[in-house]
């Protein structure tokens, strides 16, 4: 008699079912993920679909393994999220199906494939519930860490116990393909223009200061990142370099459930608690939590001024300047959603999600400067004390209503959202000479709001067997707007007075008009041809009053994105991929508005209100194959950009110190890639990932009057090691190397990242006591950057003092029963395939 290994629950059982698709030793033989003594080289294809035997609803991810009479297993395969399964070789003879999925009594399904004989369809086979073999269920492993897609991969931030008591920037950084650098910025295969959706969604949240807002989000909350490299005509065309999508968990099962997350450390705190109410057709849950962050670091830099004469470039001096810095982060958050269900065709589903977060920053800045022979000229020190205090409030509002028609796969999804974040921050610096004389004082305050308002409608419609059309409408509503004001004095005794130079009213409006179609196309299992399109129109207005002079911004565009992937399947779960995709970046609202910041007299920044969307051209060329524990995926991809947006640095004017900083559309950006990710299990018990990207990055571009070209390979590597010893204990270590960048203008120095988590589990697994370290060999990570422009050389050193400390402890309770929930949460990517 066949034994099959465990189907398993995920490390947090309250959150997601789920199983790994295997087949443990079976008579003497061993194999993954079934064991076979033969292989069938002829014989017809056999499908079907497996069911609950009540409700009828489909029973995704069971198990289906092929036996002769005599109770030999020959081969299997896993049911998809729908519950189809097909064997594509059986040859003439009886047999039986055995099968599994936790929850449910395993059954045998006798059938006769007669010689001779067309593709056999099965039909649904149903299966009877069993609540009491959940509750005996042993979790005895986990989700791979790593999962493949048709346009990307996954990657099961659950399933990582170094991510225990972090946010969701730690988590970022292991995810193949991404690269977080020492300001908290994302990349993904070298680009910062990168789309981050939350649970498929838009937020406010992560619109304005990026790496800000991901400190605020508990990695405790996240399941699962998804990268998505070529995303289809269905998702926003957003993003340039690809799209992001952080999932957070929710409950598949039915009856109550919770947990408890507290965390403590050297630089973080946090405390995290969610609920999960499942009852028939109502599902409910909520989750309430909050941060303490603290950062801290220091900088230096060197700027060596130039004046030339007869071609001749001498320096003319040089300024240094040192600061350092403190961060206080503190934010707070509750979560509500609900779905119901009106019966197996119509769904309802609701969230809020409700978000504050205070930021407190202390910064000092040191200016000395000296003569071309090194001697320091007192009369130009000046120390900075500057201090900022952010008050950020969020809103995120969904309705989901989705209707599921009579045949198959074919649905209809209307959602509308309301996102609206909320920011009030004050600014101070006191200036004072090497006599201890305040030499200036400045205030202001900034009042910002992010709104955006959302209207979508998606339906997807099987035309045939094998081939699937989706359409689309959606309308995208943005505003934001500010109102800086101003102050400053030139003594502690004058009063302060506002400098209309500095102060600055803003509003903008951006609407995205878009529709899309996209069509999927199946041939026997073996090609997949997606062809598609999206319109999206663009109008753009926005009011600035800086300096006392009005500046009205009226562009609208319009851009039809077309997309194209073409597929082949091979035996052994070998896929060969090739997509094409236009993609879109719209100017922020940072690098648009024209305030001016100049807390650093030499380097001034500020927005461009005159910047034009950039249009991207990615193509990408993917080879997978999963080989029973070990799933490979290789990349090649080509990305170009002809009207890149860009940070862009220069004088004032010329043999002057003070710099201007802002963006331009300074010309092509074309890069070169290869990606490798890779990860194996050895045995149930480890498990190991490697993720390399490779690519060369050719920029040419106008920096002024100046043609300027650049060019060099860059390269980001991660890895992630596990294991589960016995007696509940495991261990995990993970690290990331990022290479040296360059840009137009600048040079930087590579950054590294490395961490180590140690997790014993108590009472069955319900509760459990974690403790991660990060950079626990160095201090500090220093980063230095190079930049050159027209008058000077600027040498910058930035330290981030980055060695983290975690405890974390968490607990498990409630009852729960198992109830196969229909449209389970699964890749998009897949999902997209497995409609028709």
């Amino acid at each position: 008699m066949p034994f099959m290994k465990q189907l398993y629950l995920q490390s947090h059982l309250r959150f997601f079912l789920f199983t790994l698709l295997a087949l443990a030793p079976v008579a003497g033989v061993v194999a993954a993920p079934f064991a076979s003594s033969w292989v069938q080289t002829t014989g017809v294809p056999v499908s079907g679909t497996v069911v609950d035997g009540a409700t009828k609803a489909p029973v995704g991810f069971a198990t289906v393994a092929l036996q002769d009479k005599a109770g030999k297993t020959i081969t299997g395969v896993p049911a998809d999220e729908n519950g189809n399964f097909t064997l594509p070789r059986v040859a003439p003879g009886d047999y039986d199906l055995l099968i599994s999925f936790v929850g449910y009594v395993s059954k045998l399904h006798p059938f006769t494939v007669p010689a001779g004989t067309s593709p056999i369809t099965l039909g649904s086979i149903g299966l009877a519930s069993d609540s009491k073999a959940l509750e005996e269920v042993v979790v005895t492993g986990e989700k791979d860490l790593i999962q493949e897609t048709d346009d990307g991969l996954v990657y099961n931030a659950e399933n990582d116990i170094t991510n225990i008591g972090g946010t969701a920037a730690d988590v970022l950084k292991k995810v193949p393909m991404l690269a977080v650098d020492i300001e908290g910025n994302v990349e993904m295969r070298g680009s910062p223009k990168i789309k981050i959706l939350i649970n498929g969604k838009p937020s406010t949240m992560l619109a304005d200061n990026l790496a800000e807002a991901l400190q605020q989000i508990p990695a405790d909350m996240i399941k699962s990142v998804e990268v998505i490299t070529n995303p289809s005509a269905k998702y926003d065309s957003e993003g340039t370099a690809g799209v992001v999508n952080i999932i957070t968990k929710r409950s598949s099962i039915e009856g109550m459930t919770g947990s408890v997350t507290a965390t403590t450390g050297n630089m973080t705190n946090s405390l995290n608690t969610n609920l999960n109410v499942k009852k028939k057709k109502l599902g409910l849950r909520a989750s309430v939590g909050g941060n303490f962050n603290d950062r801290i670091g220091d900088a230096e830099s060197d700027q060596v001024y130039f004046k030339e004469e007869n071609l001749i470039r001498t320096p003319s001096k040089q300024i240094e300047q040192n600061s350092t810095y403190e961060n206080n982060g503190r934010s707070l958050f509750t979560q509500l959603a609900a779905d119901y269900e009106f019966n197996e065709k119509n769904s309802l589903s609701a969230s809020v999600r409700v978000n504050g977060a205070e930021n407190l920053s202390d910064r000092t800045l040191t200016t000395r400067q000296f003569t071309p022979s090194g001697e320091e000229q007192p009369s130009s020190y000046r120390f900075r004390d500057i201090d900022n205090q952010g008050l950020t409030k969020g809103l995120d509002t969904n309705l989901n209503y989705k209707k599921r028609f009579t045949k198959k796969g074919q649905e209809l999804e209307v959602t509308a959202s309301f996102n609206q974040n909320s920011q009030d921050s004050d600014y101070a610096l006191v200036e004072d000479n090497n006599t201890d004389v305040i030499t200036r004082l400045e205030q202001s305050d900034n009042h910002s709001t992010s709104r955006e308002i959302t209207y979508k409608v998606d339906y997807t419609h099987p035309i045939s067997k094998g081939s699937t059309l989706e359409v689309g409408l959606k309308t995208e509503l943005r505003h934001s707007g500010s109102d800086y004001d101003f102050l400053f004095s030139r003594s502690a005794d004058a009063p302060l007075k506002q400098d209309p130079i500095r102060s600055n009213l803003f509003s903008y409006d951006q609407d995205v008009y878009s529709s899309y179609f996209s069509y999927t196309l199946r041939v026997q299992k073996l090609y997949t041809v997606r062809v598609g399109g999206r319109y999206e129109y663009t109008n753009v207005g926005g009011d600035f009053n800086t300096n006392n002079v009005d500046t009205h911004l009226d562009k609208p565009f319009n851009n039809f994105m077309p997309n194209i992937m073409l597929m082949r399947s091979f035996e052994n779960s070998k896929r060969l991929r090739l997509s094409y995709s236009t993609r879109i970046h719209r100017p922020t609202i940072t690098q648009l508005n024209p305030y001016r910041n100049e807390s650093n007299q030499l380097n001034i920044r500020y927005g461009n209100p005159d910047l034009d969307a950039e249009l991207t051209h990615n193509t990408e060329l993917n080879f997978s194959w999963l080989l029973k524990t070990t799933s490979l995926n290789a990349s090649a991809y080509w990305r170009q950009t002809n009207n890149d947006i860009a940070h862009y640095q220069f004088p004032i004017k010329e043999n002057n110190d003070t710099l201007n900083t802002t963006y331009a559309n300074l010309g092509k950006n074309a890069i070169y890639g290869t990606s490798l990710s890779t990860s194996t299990r050895f045995t149930q018990k480890a498990q190991l990932g490697v993720n390399l990207n490779l690519y060369y990055n050719e920029l040419n571009s106008m920096v002024g009057k100046n043609r300027v070209s650049k060019a060099g390979f860059m390269y980001t590597m991660s890895t992630n090691a596990s294991y589960r010893f016995e007696k509940d204990f495991s261990a995990q270590v993970a690290a990331s190397f990022n290479s040296p960048r360059i840009s137009i203008q600048s040079r930087s120095t590579y950054n590294y990242s490395y961490s180590l988590g140690l997790r014993k589990e108590f009472f069955k697994r319900k509760a459990g006591m974690s403790l991660n370290v990060e950079n626990f060999l160095f201090s500090n990570n220093s980063i230095r950057t190079t930049v050159n422009n027209n008058n000077s050389d600027n040498f910058n050193v930035n330290n981030l003092y980055n060695r983290v400390v975690r405890v974390s402890f968490n607990y498990r309770f409630g009852k729960m029963e198992f109830k196969r929930e229909k449209g389970a949460e699964k890749p998009r990517r897949k999902a997209a395939e497995e409609k028709a």
